[in-house]
């Protein structure tokens, strides 16, 4: 589905990411792990397009979209979340989704007619999102007055909404309780049941083993190793990113189970 050939993006004299070679498969939970700064923010933004690549390519079900604009990654069907979170603080839970939906699948004029006139589909589709959520008693809620957890879940609707085959998660489990966690976990393997691919990039090493199928590791924008998770757990070389050194396997576990 997605495949990254080569890439590298720097920034001056930084490499943040160097000639990075990686492929998701369709229908995949892949995770995107590395120490911090190790370039999987960078990577993110370089497949939804807020960065063009200094060199190399981003493919898209056989498509080069390295020089599209965002909005053109967005149609064709890429949806993200953010570190920090970006909903509509002064629109409601609801018309986070109505608007994420109508967006993708038709542009501005569409977004007009259909704000304004409503679509039986659209409504349907979005109700389903909503209830998906777990948001449906917050509907008419300003999304800036949501609980902190509760934004994370709309961010994470508003991106399942958009009808995007491709989920890009950046780090959608910074700030929750174990309990928050937990449901995250529920709602991403949700979305890989219903046909949905997803880039998971986390810091909470016990979710991405959990729940991925695969996972990559940078480190200083290079891939260093790829595989099952319980086999990238085990790489010698993962262990000295992460600690400096292969040789405490009790610190290393606590750090990939932290």
């Amino acid at each position: 589905m997605l495949e990254l050939r080569h890439v590298s993006r720097h920034f001056g004299g930084v490499k943040a990411v160097d000639g990075l070679d990686m492929q998701v498969r369709q229908g995949e939970i892949l995770g995107l792990i590395g120490p911090n700064g190790s370039g999987k923010s960078t990577t993110v933004n370089l497949i939804s397009g807020l960065y063009t690549p200094s060199g190399g390519s981003v493919m898209f079900q056989g498509e080069d979209i390295s020089a599209l604009p965002t909005h053109l990654r967005a149609q064709r069907g890429i949806a993200r979340t953010f570190q920090n979170i970006r909903l509509f603080s002064q629109l409601s839970v609801w018309q986070n989704l109505w608007a994420a939906r109508v967006e993708r699948s038709s542009g501005w004029d569409g977004f007009k007619a259909r704000w304004l006139a409503g679509s039986n589909q659209g409504r349907e589709q979005a109700e389903q999102i909503l209830e998906f959520s777990g948001l449906q008693g917050k509907r008419d809620v300003l999304a800036g007055n949501l609980a902190f957890g509760e934004q994370r879940r709309l961010e994470l609707a508003r991106a399942a909404v958009s009808g995007a085959p491709l989920l890009l998660l950046d780090e959608p489990a910074a700030g929750m309780n174990a309990s928050e966690i937990e449901d995250l976990d529920q709602r991403i393997r949700a979305l890989r049941d219903q046909g949905r691919t997803v880039v998971l990039i986390e810091h909470h090493m016990e979710l991405v083993m959990g729940v991925c199928d695969r996972v990559v590791v940078l480190n200083f924008g290079r891939k260093i190793a790829e595989g099952a998770p319980q086999e990238v757990q085990n790489d010698p070389q993962v262990r000295a990113a992460y600690l400096g050194a292969d040789d405490n396997d009790e610190l290393m576990n606590a750090a990939l189970a932290a």
